[in-house]
């Protein structure tokens, strides 16, 4: 007996070292399930009939959900019916099906009908905050998770479907187009997705389709295609053009593309989102001219980061940051190093808008659902991806993202993984690094508390202080020495709350810029951040002042102060200011005029005039708190501004004709500058 329990034990410890051995490594995607779908939709009626036949493997019981709007008609294990019974959870209802004692491959077939919503007229804001499923003529967008298919939870997935609509109508799923036809008044296509997918989005649409193939070297050419409406059918070219050229940027920055095509699509909502294979962006946003050296690029990078390497949301979201920083960023240091700067510049003055009660750790951000959360999530990512490369440097930089891409493909990954890639590319230890820019709400705040000069030999030598307020932070701070008539870079390791330095000169030194390039993510000055929009429209606390009487003009002020401002609007009373709250004034030209009067506020800047049917400015109030008026000479000049002024956060003012901003810009910043003095 004893002999026998011990080769019994050994037989157990064999097989528990061959299970270890064929389970997936840590992070990894591995699909179980397989999707074989066939879907019918009547955009016009919002009817869906769908069929999937699920392949799966297991024992046990498994759970899969449909949305209210969906019923199932029959379900079939095996070719057993099974019962119909569903339970509801929350805004879902689901099924549990017991798939027996034995890890046997299994055939679960569903067939279900479903009622899709109409499609819903929807700002920027309400695209934001999530979509249901939608179907129109005009446009049909079924998300990714909300149902409309049998959901089985969050893992991944490999899927083929069939779609079928009417003849008039295109449509498509992130995956490979294996076929498409018109027959029978229909139109027809099959797409499949062999890589681990984490949802199906549903596009469809009127659309006119345009293609191209681009060619690449040792494997098959990647098939790129527009999907746009009638009225912008006409830009095809040129984004069919702009595909290829960031598919090529990309590939050879990060690692070949790993699918076989890429699609623009055109929504009639202003969105603006990226899935595997395709991107799905507003009408509107796809006529403007700037979009194809922007926003598509940021897209397409999607392609890699967040639909390539998936986000390990539990452990905060990367990709934003890191797509924000690789596109909008590499833009404009493409452009030259004065655009480069100003968006460097821009990002601390969004930073600098947060009021402190609502700043966030980089850590926490998961999704943009709000002005805060895009500054935490896009501007503060993005600059620690840039700090990060002027610490270890390009080369490193630029390895540790092909190794990451390499070693982190259709898995999840995290910032952890991220900074083990930058370590191993670097040879550094980035711990500190990571851990006070990722945990930390806020930014560095940093002055040059003093500096003196002195007479050495031929020379002279600067004895300066740095200060830090608030928490400490390790910072290598640039400095730029004024000598001469030149200019000298110097770089300083701050790693405490008060650290003296000692700088050599040859020529008799005038003054010192901190920082003066923006390189550092920091609280501006009061004179490098003069006032902008967001800072009234992230703040919780701002104060809404409505001059006008009841009346038209008031009507279309409030409904302008709930869409610009993030929070339900706080109305204030006209009169002495009470409190120091930033303030919003939105009325019609004479009654902001008399109210700025009244309150003691700055009045109408003189650059402005009276130009435009609308002006919008900001001002520093008497009490340091930010103010922004809105004038227009009209209800209907205020209306106008509903949709566009939103959209001009990180402006100082701006002069409207209707809904066209014909003049904006920023009041000018001043740089921090220690000036020596003449006696010494």
């Amino acid at each position: 007996m004893r002999g026998s329990n011990g080769r019994r034990g050994l037989w157990l410890l064999v097989a528990l070292v061959i299970l270890l051995c064929l389970l997936p490594e840590s992070g990894a995607a591995q699909p179980t399930i397989h999707h074989d779908l066939s879907i019918v939709l009547e955009p016009g009626s919002g009817d869906l009939i769908g069929e999937d036949t699920v392949s799966l493997s297991g024992l046990g019981s498994i759970e899969f959900s449909l949305a209210p709007a969906c019923t199932a008609t029959q379900i079939l294990l095996d070719g057993a019916p099974l019962p119909n019974s569903p339970s509801r959870d929350g805004h879902l209802s689901r099924w549990r099906v017991d798939l027996g004692p034995s890890p046997n491959p299994h055939r679960l077939l569903i067939r279900y009908r479903g009622k899709i919503e109409a499609l819903r007229d929807l700002d920027d804001r309400g695209v934001l905050g999530g979509l249901p499923p939608m179907a129109s003529p005009r446009g049909s967008f079924l998300p990714g998770g909300t149902g409309w298919y049998p959901d089985f939870g969050p893992d991944t997935f490999t899927y083929r479907l069939r779609l079928d609509l009417p003849g008039d109508q295109r449509g498509l799923v992130p995956g490979r187009l294996v076929d498409e036809r018109q027959e029978g008044g229909r139109y027809r296509a099959t797409l499949v997705f062999d890589l681990p997918a984490q949802g199906i989005d549903l596009i469809a649409g009127p659309y006119q389709i345009q293609e191209r193939f681009l060619p690449r070297p040792g494997a098959s050419p990647i098939r790129l295609r527009t999907y746009f409406h009638p009225e912008i059918a006409g830009l095809a070219s040129e984004y069919l053009a702009s595909i290829g050229q960031y598919l090529d940027l990309y590939s050879r920055w990060i690692g070949e593309y790993p699918f076989t095509e890429f699609s623009v699509v055109s929504s009639p909502l202003p969105t603006g989102f990226g899935m595997p294979t395709l991107t799905y962006l507003g009408v509107d946003v796809l006529r403007l001219p700037f979009i194809r050296t922007t926003s598509l690029g940021h897209e397409i990078l999607h392609n890699w980061w967040g639909n390539g390497v998936y986000v390990d949301y539990e452990q905060g979201n990367w990709s934003e940051a890191l797509t924000a920083f690789m596109a909008d960023y590499t833009y404009k240091e493409q452009e030259g190093a004065d655009a480069a700067r100003e968006m460097r510049l821009a990002w601390l003055r969004d930073v600098a808008a947060i009021p402190p009660a609502q700043e966030t750790p980089l850590r926490r951000f998961t999704s943009r659902t709000h002005g805060t959360s895009q500054i935490v999530g896009y501007d503060k990512g993005a600059y620690l991806f840039l700090m990060l490369r002027d610490r270890i440097g390009r080369k490193a930089f630029d390895a540790a993202l092909r190794r990451f891409w390499q070693d982190h493909r259709f898995r999840q990954a995290s910032w952890a993984d991220l900074q083990r890639a930058f370590e191993a590319a670097s040879g550094q230890d980035l711990g500190e690094f990571f851990d006070q820019w990722l945990s930390r709400p806020g930014a560095a705040r940093l002055r040059i508390e003093q500096a003196t000069r002195e007479g050495v030999g031929t020379g002279y030598r600067i004895r300066l202080t740095l200060a830090q307020g608030g928490a400490v932070y390790t910072l290598r701070v640039p400095v730029t020495l004024i000598a001469g008539s030149g200019r000298e870079k110097h770089l300083l390791d701050l790693s405490r709350g008060r650290q003296e330095f000692v700088l050599e000169t040859g020529a008799r030194p005038t003054a010192l810029l901190l920082d003066p390039d923006f390189r550092l993510l920091r609280h501006l000055t009061p004179a490098e951040a003069p006032p902008i929009l967001r800072q009234l429209i992230i703040d919780a606390n701002t104060v809404t002042i409505l001059p006008g009487q009841e009346g038209p003009g008031r009507e279309a002020a409030l409904s302008l102060a709930a869409r610009l401002l993030d929070h339900p609007p706080r109305l204030g009373a006209r009169g002495p200011q009470a409190g120091a709250t930033p303030l919003l004034v939105i009325g019609l030209t004479a009654e902001v005029d008399a109210t700025l009067r009244q309150m003691g506020l700055p009045a109408r800047p003189e650059r402005l005039g009276t130009r435009g049917t609308a002006q919008v400015w900001t001002a520093t109030q008497p009490n340091g708190q930010a103010l922004a008026v809105v004038s227009a000479e009209s209800a209907e000049a205020l209306r106008a501004l509903l949709r566009p002024l939103p959209h001009y956060g990180r402006q100082s003012y701006l002069i409207f004709e209707g809904t066209t901003a014909t003049e904006r810009g920023i009041w000018p910043p001043q740089s921090p500058t220690w000036q020596f003095s003449p006696g010494e």
